[in-house]
């Protein structure tokens, strides 16, 4: 292989990233930032104009003499879809590629581990990208989470306890998908979903708060998976000893006082009703609120004491907290060791689906890694 070829490649995803970045450059903001000559940007926008990546339709507002034109990412110039199988739904979400949800669609579908449900979901996706009219050339992959610990190939699922997900799912789901796909732990999908949206690289902690609570932590632009694809794993880390049973089959972890159904079993599964409940300052679902803060106050101070990072809670409760921040973080700081300057504890970005969308910004990562 030539000597020039990775030049170019990196020149071209250099000039790509940037524009990505800025929204909309012109050929001299390329040139004066990155320090490029002005027949190397020529030829590399010409590559990304031919590829669909770039459009330069628009242009600046004149200074004087002639306009510049504005360049800019073709934002749906590919298409990632996100799929979240829990143990009663799956959610389906497509995004572009600046990770703004296009399509959505969240359907009852009770797991089971069978040829029928497999079958159902393939034609789920299939329904799913026709009824939305999707075109197929721009889908890059599907990412699927679960509540699970998978492997780094993204295919061998080492355990699913809670949903019951066999080893070889990949396979199974294999026949009825007809494009890429991996599988990713649920947590490490939201964790990378609001990583992605940052302004810049920083170390957090992500708290999914779902029907199983996990966790996620990103750092130096990389989701931290420890030795054996299992880091993180916040729900299961002791709170109460020897309190309330786990379904790992401990007693007293987190997630045993922190799962979202602590919450929504009180309304029939309906989150919404139960903070709706909590905000007319209703019996017992405020006394009910309260306690579960409480316990996620001492999670959040204990994860905030290990690792001196900011933490994003996310999840189904998650999305419901915004309102309650600054009574968290009161209730944290009555804990804490030290004096904090600023707040370190936030809510997601995304009030739904940010497992969904973390897992379909995987596509969207890799094909910008490789432009």
């Amino acid at each position: 292989m030539s000597p020039t070829i990775p030049i170019k490649q990196i020149n071209r995803n250099q000039i790509y990233r940037y524009i990505y970045k800025h929204t909309k450059v012109s050929q001299q903001d390329i040139s004066s930032d990155l320090k490029l000559s002005m027949p190397t940007i020529n030829q590399n926008l010409n590559a990304l104009r031919s590829m669909g990546l770039i459009s330069d339709q628009d242009t600046f507002e004149s200074t004087g003499g002639r306009k510049a034109r504005a360049i800019s990412c073709v934002k749906d110039a590919r298409i990632s879809i996100g799929l979240d199988i829990t143990a009663n739904h799956v959610s389906l979400v497509a995004i572009d590629m600046y990770a703004n949800i296009l399509h959505y669609n969240r359907i009852r579908h009770r797991y089971t581990d069978s040829f029928y449900y497999y079958a159902t979901l393939g034609k789920l996706i299939r329904s799913f990208i026709e009824r939305n009219e999707i075109d197929k050339k721009k889908i890059l992959g599907l990412g699927i989470c679960l509540a699970a610990i998978i492997d780094e190939d993204g295919r061998t699922i080492r355990s699913a306890r809670c949903l019951g997900a066999p080893a070889d799912l990949y396979e199974k789901l294999k026949p009825h998908i007809p494009f890429p796909f991996r599988l990713i732990n649920d947590a490490n999908a939201g964790g990378f979903a609001q990583w992605w949206d940052m302004e810049q690289d920083r170390t957090i902690i992500f708290l999914n708060l779902s029907n199983t609570v996990g966790g996620a932590m990103v750092n130096n632009r990389k989701l931290y998976l420890g030795d054996h694809q299992r880091s993180c794993e916040f729900g299961h880390v002791t709170l109460v000893p020897d309190g309330k049973p786990c379904y790992c089959g401990q007693k007293g972890c987190v997630n045993a006082y922190c799962s979202a159904k602590n919450l929504s079993d009180m309304t029939d599964g309906k989150m919404s009703l139960f903070f709706e409940y909590v905000k007319d300052e209703q019996e017992p679902y405020l006394s009910a609120f309260r306690e579960y803060l409480g316990y996620l106050a001492i999670t959040v101070n204990n994860l905030r004491m290990q690792y001196d990072c900011d933490i994003v809670l996310g999840g189904y409760v998650g999305s419901y907290l915004t309102d309650h921040l600054e009574l968290i973080r009161s209730m944290v700081s009555a804990r804490s060791r030290f004096e904090e300057p600023e707040p370190y504890i936030f809510t997601s970005k995304y009030l739904f689906e940010t497992a969904a969308i973390g897992a379909a910004l995987h596509y969207i990562d890799r094909f910008i890694r490789c432009i």
